[in-house]
This record gives C-alpha cells, sequence and structure tokens, in this order.
C-alpha cells in the first residue's frame, strides 16, 4: 500500500503501527495531562481536577472544560467535545481525522518520542505519486546559499497539499529546526518583511522587497523555528487578514523579539479586504504597498528608536485620518488625557464607571463625563490607592447584576497593592528622567490586547519616581512616554492627577481657573492633547441647583467639570454633577438646561452653517452688518433667540480652535481677510466669489 502523508509534520505511517503508535502516545499524554494543556493553551487555568478556559483557540474564559485524568473536554458554548487528540487538532486548525498522523506527531514530539520516517531508499517523488505531479516547488538556502531543504505542493481534488524534503537527511520531513525562506536575502537586508507562506514572500521578492516566511506559514510552530538570521534586522509582520495570522503574528513576534530584531512591528491587514487576503494577492490586484505600509495601523513590539527613513512624506499621502473619540465631545482615542480633580470628588468611581462602559458595551447606557461612549472593547485601569475588596465593593454597586462576567476578558482591574505595589514608568537618574524596564513590561503586554479602548494609570504620582510637580523635563519626557504608547496602542489612556486649592482658598469658578489648578509643571498639562477637570461648586451654584430641581444641598455632594484644555473639537460645556448613592458623579446639567443643546452640539452646527453659506457666496462675517448676529436668520432655528455677545462668542471658539473648523477668508481679488469660512473653503484659499441674490447689506461693508 502506498504512503499518502496528509501533511509535512513528520506524519507516520497509517495503519496498526499507527495506531498502535498514537494508543501509545495518549497514554503517555494523559500521565503529564496538566504539563501538556498548560503548553498547549497557556491561557487556560487549573480549577480542581479540571482545566478551563475560553474555546479551543485558547483564549481565557471558563466555558470550556477538560478533565485532567482523561483529557476529555467540552465546550458548553459551542456544545463541541471530544478527547485530547481532538483538542489538539482543533486549537491546531486541524482535521482530527485527515490529518491524524500529524497531530500524533505533534502530541510525540512534545513528549521527546523519535519521529518515525520513511525508509532512506524511498525518494520523495516515489512517495507522492498518488499526489500527481507537483505544482509549485520552493528551495530553501542557508544563510551562504547552499540548498538545505524544499517545499512541494500538491493540487489534488480534495485541496492544496504541501510536503517537506530535508536534502540533509534525504527525509521527507522539515528540518529541526525549521529554516526561513530566502536567508541570502535577508544577510544583505536591513528589513524584513514576515508573510505567512512561500507563495506571498516569494511574491514580494520578486516586486523588490525582502521577503520570508517560516517553513508552513501559520501552522508553523515558532518554537520549532530557527529566527536567528532576523537578528539585528527591522521586521515588519504582515499578517493574513483573518484571526489565525493575527494570533500567529503576535506569536512570531515575540520569538523574533527574543532573538534579538531591532525592531518588530505588525501591520494590520486593510479592513476592506476578504478573509485570508495576503502579499500575493496584493502584489496581483496591484496593490500600493508602499503607501499602506506606511499609513496602517500598526503594532510595535519592539521599537528600534527614531529613523528618519521611516517618515517621508510618503507617511501623509491620500485623505488624513479622521479623529475619532472615546466619548462624545472629549478624551480622543489614540492620546493622553488628564483626569484631574481635588481629593474626595469620586474619580476613581468615574474612571471605573467608564472602564465598565466600555468593556460591557451597551449592556451599560449611562453616559459618562456628559456624553455617551462611542467606543467598546477592552479597558485596562490601574489603581494604586485602592485595593482589591474596596475595588470589588466598588464594581458590585456600579454593576449589581454581573454584566462584566459576560465578557471577563475585556476588563482588567489591577488593584496594585494586591499585585506588588505600584511600579515606576520614569525614574530619575544621573542623565535625567528614564523609563523603567518595569513599565516596558507593562506596555507590551497592553499593545499585545487587539482591541483595547482605554488604559487608566490612576493617580499619576504613584507611578512617578521624580518630581514630576517642579520639573518640567520630567514631565515633557513622561507625556511623551505615555503619547507614544496611546498611539502604537490606539488607545485613549487617561491618567489621574490631583489639583490644588486656588490662591486665598477662594473658589474655583471658571474653567481656566480650573486649568491653572492642575498641580505639575506646565510641561504636564501642555503635554497632553486634552484635560478635564472636577471641582467643587460654589454655593451659589448648589443653591441654585437644589431649588431648580428640588434637591437637597448635601455637604460635599456638588461639583462642576469641564474640558479645560483640549488640542482639537471639544464640548467645553461647564457640567454640573451630583454625588449618588453609591459614590457616583451624576450629570445634571441637561436636567438643568431642559435638555437644551451643549455647546460642543452648537458649535458642530455654526461651524456647519458658516461653511455652507461660503460655498454658495453668502458668507458671514464675525461682526458688522454682514455679521452672525446681524444675519442670524439664514442660521439654523436655535441660533435666532440668542444675544449678539452669545453668537459672537460662539464664532471667536471656532476661530480659536487649533486646528480651527473657521478661518477669515477673502474675497478673489481683495485683500480683506474678513469673510467666515472652512480652512479649505473658496474664501480660505483666496478664490471666493459671491453668490447672486445675497441676503445682506453690502459685500464689503
Amino acid at each position: 500500500m502506498k504512503n499518502k502523508w496528509l501533511d509535512f509534520n513528520d506524519a507516520q505511517e497509517q495503519g496498526t503501527m499507527q495506531k498502535r503508535d498514537a494508543e501509545d502516545v495518549k497514554r503517555r499524554i494523559q500521565e503529564r495531562m496538566p504539563e501538556y494543556l498548560a503548553w498547549l493553551l497557556p491561557n487556560g487555568k487549573k480549577r480542581g481536577q479540571k482545566f478551563v478556559l475560553g474555546n479551543v483557540q485558547g483564549k481565557k474564559g471558563k466555558s470550556l472544560e477538560v478533565e485532567l485524568g482523561s483529557g476529555l473536554w467540552h465546550d458548553f458554548e459551542s456544545g463541541e467535545g471530544g478527547d485530547i487528540i481532538s483538542l489538539t487538532a482543533a486549537h491546531q486548525s486541524l482535521d482530527a481525522q485527515r490529518d491524524f498522523p500529524e497531530i500524533i506527531e505533534l502530541m510525540a514530539e512534545w513528549l521527546g518520542m523519535p519521529s518515525f520516517t520513511p525508509p532512506a531508499s524511498v525518494s520523495h517523488q516515489e512517495e507522492y505519486e498518488d499526489l500527481g505531479h507537483h505544482t509549485g516547488k520552493w528551495d530553501y538556502h542557508d544563510l551562504e546559499g547552499n540548498l538545505i531543504a524544499c517545499v512541494y505542493r500538491y493540487d489534488t481534488p480534495e485541496g492544496k497539499e504541501f510536503r517537506p524534503w530535508d536534502v540533509k537527511t534525504r527525509k521527507t520531513k522539515a528540518p529541526n529546526p525549521r529554516p526561513l525562506y530566502n536567508q541570502p536575502g535577508i544577510k544583505l537586508a536591513d528589513e524584513v518583511l514576515l508573510v505567512e507562506g512561500e507563495k506571498a514572500a516569494q511574491a514580494l521578492i520578486e516586486s523588490g522587497y525582502c521577503a520570508t516566511t517560516a517553513m508552513n506559514g501559520a501552522k508553523a510552530p515558532t518554537d520549532k523555528t530557527n529566527w536567528s538570521p532576523l537578528t539585528g534586522k527591522r521586521v515588519i509582520l504582515w499578517p493574513d487578514n483573518d484571526d489565525a495570522g493575527l494570533e500567529y503574528a503576535f506569536s512570531a513576534a515575540k520569538a523574533i523579539d527574543d532573538v534579538g530584531a531591532l525592531s518588530v512591528v505588525i501591520l494590520k491587514p486593510p479592513a476592506d479586504k476578504p478573509e485570508k487576503w495576503d502579499s500575493a494577492d496584493a502584489v496581483q490586484e496591484g496593490f500600493d504597498i508602499d503607501h499602506w505600509m506606511a499609513t496602517t495601523e500598526r503594532k510595535t513590539i519592539k521599537s528600534a528608536g527614531l529613523q528618519l527613513s521611516d517618515w517621508s512624506a510618503l507617511r501623509y499621502k491620500g485623505v488624513a485620518p479622521e479623529q475619532h473619540y472615546l466619548i462624545e465631545g472629549s478624551f480622543p482615542l489614540g492620546v493622553v488625557s488628564i483626569l484631574a480633580a481635588m481629593g474626595d470628588t469620586g474619580k476613581g468611581m468615574l474612571t471605573l464607571k467608564l472602564a465598565l462602559e466600555i468593556a460591557c458595551g451597551e449592556d451599560l447606557t449611562v453616559e459618562v463625563f456628559g456624553g455617551k461612549v462611542l467606543q467598546h472593547g477592552t479597558a485596562v485601569v490601574f489603581t494604586s490607592e485602592d485595593d482589591q475588596a474596596e475595588v470589588h465593593r466598588r464594581l458590585q454597586k456600579l454593576d449589581p447584576t454581573d454584566l462584566r462576567l459576560k465578557s471577563p476578558e475585556k476588563l482588567f482591574i489591577i488593584p496594585l497593592p494586591n499585585a506588588g505595589g505600584p511600579f515606576p514608568m520614569v525614574r530619575e537618574t544621573p542623565e535625567g528622567p528614564r523609563t523603567t524596564s518595569e513599565f516596558t513590561q507593562v506596555v507590551r503586554q497592553l499593545q499585545a490586547i487587539e482591541d483595547l479602548k482605554l488604559v487608566v494609570f490612576d493617580p499619576l504620582s504613584s507611578f512617578v519616581h521624580a518630581d514630576v510637580n517642579a520639573d518640567p523635563a520630567v514631565g515633557s519626557y513622561l507625556t511623551g512616554l505615555l503619547a507614544n504608547l496611546a498611539s502604537e496602542t490606539g488607545a485613549t489612556v487617561i491618567v489621574v492627577h490631583h489639583m490644588r486649592k486656588p490662591p486665598g482658598q477662594k473658589p474655583i469658578d471658571s474653567a481656566e481657573q480650573a486649568r491653572d489648578a492642575i498641580r505639575g509643571s506646565s510641561a504636564l498639562v501642555d503635554g497632553v492633547r486634552m484635560a478635564y477637570a472636577l471641582w467643587p461648586a460654589q454655593d451659589q451654584i448648589v443653591q441654585q441647583t437644589c431649588q431648580t430641581l428640588n434637591l437637597i444641598p448635601e455637604p460635599r455632594s456638588f461639583y462642576q467639570g469641564a474640558v479645560v484644555k483640549s488640542n482639537g473639537p471639544a464640548d467645553r460645556t461647564i457640567r454640573t454633577y451630583k454625588r449618588n448613592s453609591i459614590g457616583l458623579l451624576e450629570d445634571l446639567t441637561r436636567r438643568l438646561t431642559g435638555a437644551a443643546s451643549s455647546d460642543y452640539e452648537l458649535l458642530v452646527s455654526l461651524s456647519g452653517a458658516i461653511r455652507e453659506a461660503a460655498s454658495r457666496g453668502h458668507p458671514y462675517t464675525h461682526t458688522g452688518g454682514n455679521g452672525i448676529y446681524k444675519q442670524r436668520h439664514r442660521l439654523p432655528e436655535v441660533f435666532h433667540p440668542m444675544t449678539r455677545g452669545r453668537l459672537e462668542y460662539l464664532v471667536q471658539e471656532l476661530l480659536n480652535e487649533r486646528p480651527p473648523r473657521v478661518v477669515k477668508g477673502v474675497a478673489e481679488g481683495s485683500r480683506e481677510h474678513k469673510w467666515l469660512d472652512s480652512p479649505f473653503g473658496p474664501f480660505a484659499l483666496g478664490k471666493g466669489q459671491f453668490g447672486k441674490g445675497a441676503d445682506f447689506p453690502s459685500r464689503e461693508s
């Protein structure tokens, strides 16, 4: 009977020998079941006589249970189950029947058993006569160009199959360790693209890139691949467009980092491409690889520091990306923000509530910080002041129905008093502030979270072993460090910080005073993109609020809050909060104003009206006969009853924004900058022309 090898991971001969060997392998695995499961599924946990995890792919959770004695398993969510062989197959994305020899060999390799190989007299082509002639062949060479292995592709009625050939041993098996493809090219290159499969790598090589792949692509065990040719290289991983590809990319990236690559970056495949889309598809369709590589989202596993060549004008080609927000009107994604408040304000409860809203999705619908949460994903909170018991009590108050337990892997709250104490991000040294190894380790774990949306450090002072309040260099270094974390993960990074009391113990009565009260050098506030402050409400505000809403003026219960610094559009409405029975600050602003439009909403509407008027040749000016107040009848109805001061204030707010949504431009042939327009509108570009029937007194008055 001719052998038909079903894959190339040293599969054994089928028949009674295979069956007897399989039973022996299975018995040995059962004797070492806890150790084997910990290796195969490192995210699982031992619970008594069971091993629990989320699913066969190995994610954290508890819906899948494995009996430690027998290896029998059952997934209560999917209804699937079986023995340890079928679990191994499912985790490796293999078919338990078709790929049986490969599965047994994988388990035998873990046990350290010698692998089965066919007689040396059997040639590669003789073994696979039943597959027909190979339809593809790729040669693997060492760094000096010597042939060390070949991979053959066969197209069968059942699909494509691959077979390796070890040139040195003249056996049908993958060399041990498995080599990388295109090693002579890697030797001469500074930057290497790692893709899945020889076809994908060769397509890039023929297009002028240095590319490589591990033998067997995403199915290749990373611990059996020799990654050393990538030592000292800048490595960019381009995964296939599927979950398996991304999971493999992170596993391979760690192995590449471990051998001393100069830098390791994982690119995110385009969202509009089909599943399993890869570099071979990109080359075939004429995809702009250079532009995509320069602008796509990425995860930096290891940085080589600043490389000027990475930042050419190609990075800024095409339409600029839109700024996305974690909360409507505040807290942008991918940047650092400060949440500042005096002691006993309730900022810790607010950040926990925000984390719950992000992790639990639409199950929690209360607005936070005056706006609806726009993003859902994973939230991570580091708190150095509250222990596990206090965090648990707060979560029970905020989430009495345990919604957080539906997706526990989305919410991580680390009470540092129970986790070894606070870790320093920055430490003062004779050479100045420096990043700590503890923070670097935490950053790597955060970078590995695919859908990270929020990271909170509470309070900032516990994480900095330097004088952040007085030394501008420390403030600048710290905010730059956190900005890099936010940019690399795409998450909102919030540092919780304290506020000082104003001079003379006077109460805060404006957003400007609140900003000035944030502790630390000016470099700290200047270095973040947004700052939100909370401060005790003045007695007059408390009395007015209680009279309007029929509330009891309890002490230390009423606060105000607002965005006090923003580098982009933000809702700067000063909001009024009241601490409720569980200690959470509730926003009373809409009740006080009768759900009137906020400044943020008004500015959005006003800037749109100004842009539309200018594009039609009927622009406004800030003041005067053609001014926004005199011409308010042409604005949306919400602006009609406004006073002159209120309307002109809103226009000034738009003009003051950086970057601005509204600028003053000129008409064609004129030199006077007075006509309101969007930054790229006709009047802003000096090409504005007035339309017929303009409904205002004069064009140049």
